[in-house]
């Protein structure tokens, strides 16, 4: 029988942060990995939008195309 695993966004925005820096920006694809599927992307990125919302987190990204950055806000 294969059962789901439940994915906590209130856990996956406790991770973003943990993973995040006031130092240095962050890769926004590195929060993210392929074990987990569509499911852990979805989360992923409902928490780093809540963190945003919560003026947490800073997301950077410097021209079109180019990579997208998070630092920790502050």
């Amino acid at each position: 029988q294969i059962q789901r695993e439940l994915l906590s966004i209130r856990e996956r925005m406790t991770t973003v942060l943990s993973r995040a820096n006031t130092a240095s920006f962050t890769e926004f694809n590195d929060f993210f990995t392929h074990e987990e599927g569509r499911a852990g992307v979805v989360v992923t990125l409902i928490a780093i939008l809540e963190l945003l919302k919560e003026s947490l987190i800073e997301i950077v990204q410097n021209g079109e195309r180019e990579p997208i950055y998070v630092k920790l806000a502050g």
